[in-house]
């Protein structure tokens, strides 16, 4: 289970001094190559993860409220029971207050919620590795059941009809692979 989501404050998602990388600077850091193949999707993520993971995937809705001044919604995707992905998603209560539909997304992906939606730009991906002391990191990892170990983390920052938000996508290790033994390869 996630770490409690019901504080009235909401520290940082990432530290202040994560370096943030582009994609086209992964080949530098990110030695494994599935991983680095999982971290530069295009498209849905969830579509991704869905034909991966087959009859064996979940998506969890973890956390959807306010907390302090932003709405923050959290899920996990898995397969057979391993968590892939935590994604954890803040949305300033001025955007919320603009863009009520995002504060009642459910059981559908993010990704599935703005696919199609007119007025919506992404800025490109921007990449960076948390170590276990950062919150976004420790909330994975303990919400995985993961021993502290750095982690992977996508940051997207949309726009709605000029209303900001911001989704952190966690990429846990067991990403791609199927816990009974059919690893799948990179696609």
């Amino acid at each position: 289970m996630a770490a409690s989501a019901d504080t009235t404050s909401l520290p940082s998602a990432v530290p202040a001094a994560a370096m943030w990388l582009p994609g086209s600077a992964l080949n530098c850091y990110v030695g494994d190559a599935a991983l680095r193949s999982w971290l530069l999707t295009p498209g849905l993520l969830t579509q991704r993860i869905r034909e991966a993971a087959g009859d064996g995937f979940a998506m969890h809705c973890l956390h959807e409220g306010m907390i302090g001044d932003a709405h923050v919604r959290e899920i996990d995707m898995s397969c057979d029971g391993v968590v892939w992905m935590f994604a954890h998603t803040r949305i300033p209560a001025a955007t919320l207050q603009a863009q009520r539909w995002l504060g009642q997304i459910g059981t559908r992906t993010l990704g599935e919620a703005l696919h199609g939606r007119e007025g919506l730009t992404r800025e490109e991906f921007r990449y960076a590795q948390l170590y276990p002391d950062s919150w976004l990191a420790d909330r994975a990892l303990r919400h995985a059941g993961l021993t502290a170990q750095p982690v992977w983390v996508r940051h997207s920052a949309f726009i709605v009809d000029h209303a900001p938000f911001d989704l952190y996508e966690v990429f846990l290790p067991g990403i791609g692979q199927r816990v009974t033994g059919r690893a799948q390869a990179p696609r």
